[in-house]
């Protein structure tokens, strides 16, 4: 939407036409062409502090950006915080579960042979 304003901001400001004529052109309302954030500088700064230190810790929920966020001095709401992460699609990474060896000595690991075979010998009944 913002590479589309411009477009019609450089024709306009040329003027090779009107704004309505270009807008039309384009397939983009005129009242979105009209219409300015409303956002602060201080709201996009902090959206910018919360998705640094979630790329810095990527094993970090938002809680943990929360405190880390409030340590540094800011004063921010943990909802506002999983809110600018669930925008920008970032989750907690899972680990990657260990695999059992067959033998210490052997590259090999464990593999089912069979579907719904049970590994542990505690439900293993005789």
């Amino acid at each position: 939407m913002a590479a589309k304003k411009t477009v019609v901001r450089t024709l306009v400001e040329s003027g090779f036409a009107k704004v309505s004529e270009v807008c039309r052109a384009i397939g983009l309302q005129r009242s979105s062409f009209y219409w300015v954030s409303q956002r602060s500088p201080e709201s996009i700064e902090l959206e910018r502090e919360v998705l640094r230190l979630s790329k810095d810790n990527p094993r970090y929920g938002y809680r943990r950006i929360t405190a880390l966020m409030r340590r540094e001095g800011h004063k921010i709401n943990s909802k506002r915080v999983q809110a600018i992460r669930r925008r920008h699609g970032l989750q907690v990474r899972k680990k990657q579960r260990k695999s059992r060896r067959v033998n210490e000595n052997e590259p090999k690991r464990l593999r089912a042979s069979a579907k719904n075979e049970v590994w542990s010998w505690d439900f293993v009944y005789d």
